[in-house]
């Protein structure tokens, strides 16, 4: 089992790995802002428990919004579904862009 919470620093190099899912749980406009490669875009006002069906239960998800709230509140829920590898990206997209020196780029529409 991953920890629940993972800082910009230590979470950053999951990045990459495709091991790790990434789910951005921000709403469609700030999506559209920017995102991070490989992050999937499932926005929290539209989760239920049937969007995570088809990921196994031991699944390791990062989960990322715009600062650390929306996505501490979402892993929550997935930790209560049994989803036990559901990690939060603290700090969110305002935490990555303050430590990122890794030249992932944030994609933009």
């Amino acid at each position: 089992m991953v920890s629940p919470e993972m800082s910009p620093k230590d979470a950053v190099p999951f990045l990459l790995n495709v091991a790790w899912i990434w789910i951005d749980v921000r709403e469609k406009e700030e999506w559209e802002y920017g995102h991070l490669p490989r992050a999937k875009h499932m926005p929290l006002s539209e989760l239920s428990p049937k969007k995570f069906s088809s990921f196994p239960k031991d699944q390791k998800m990062m989960v990322i919004c715009r600062s650390g709230g929306r996505s501490r509140r979402m892993v929550h829920a997935l930790r209560e579904m049994g989803y036990l590898n559901a990690c939060n990206f603290s700090g969110g997209m305002i935490g990555y862009n303050m430590v990122s020196q890794t030249h992932i780029p944030v994609l933009m529409h």
